[in-house]
């Protein structure tokens, strides 16, 4: 589903990581207000897994939280903690190994689902040479 409305508001997915009971979204907004679109992928999903499980009402505890992300610095701390959140909730000991995360994608591997995230920008903030910025990101973790 976000791959869906990635692709139709134009989004910029920098990282994600789906926990047990709870998802962090990195997310630049595109053609939309970013309070719209997660109002539209929350009701997609909602109907998608009331259907699915064939159960009704709400699924989700609280509206959406968003913050802005305004410069570089806090681009790269804020993908860092969505990472780091598996290895903090002690899920997995390194946060590459939690397979549903971007992280995964960032270190070289592929992950699902692909295309979804858009890690270049980021990317270069470490280095111009695509193996040079993964190990830098990785030690950066």
């Amino acid at each position: 589903m976000l791959q869906k409305y990635k692709m139709k508001y134009e989004l910029t997915v920098y990282a994600w990581c789906l926990m047990s009971n709870h998802v962090h979204l990195l997310i630049k907004e595109g053609n939309d207000d970013i309070s719209v679109t997660m109002k539209r992928l929350a009701v997609s999903y909602v109907k998608h897994y009331n259907w699915k499980y064939r159960t009704t009402g709400h699924l989700f505890q609280d509206r959406f939280k968003s913050e802005r992300v305004e410069n570089k610095k806090y681009l790269l701390i804020v993908v860092r903690y969505i990472h780091q959140n598996p290895v903090k909730a002690r899920m997995v000991h390194q946060p590459d190994k939690w397979r549903w995360s971007s992280c995964c994608e960032y270190y070289g591997r592929s992950t699902f689902p692909k295309n979804l995230l858009d890690g270049d920008y980021v990317l270069s903030m470490f280095s111009a040479d695509s193996e040079v910025a993964r190990r830098r990101f990785k030690e950066f973790k």
